[in-house]
């Protein structure tokens, strides 16, 4: 029997502090922080977000959405893992 891939789903968000950071909350690794390299005081780069999510083998499957000022993070993203 061939080994079958698992695809998960998850939200993918963009908070700043010092800098633009991407986090995801992996059901299997936990919680996982990512640096776009963006900042301080620049404006969100979703291309940035992108690219360091692609080379920690994400793969954003949606358009990043600017979220409402109430919700947890200003921006977001569907990605995949493929396990």
């Amino acid at each position: 029997m061939p080994n079958e891939n698992t695809v998960v789903e998850l939200t993918a968000r963009a908070e700043y502090d010092t800098d633009w950071h991407v986090y995801i909350d992996d059901p299997d690794r936990g919680p996982l922080g990512y640096c776009t390299g963006v900042g301080p005081d620049e404006p969100f780069d979703s291309g940035a977000a992108t690219r360091v999510l692609q080379k920690n083998g994400w793969r954003v499957t949606g358009p990043w959405t600017q979220t409402p000022p109430s919700a947890p993070a200003p921006y977001t993203a569907t990605v995949t893992l493929d396990r």
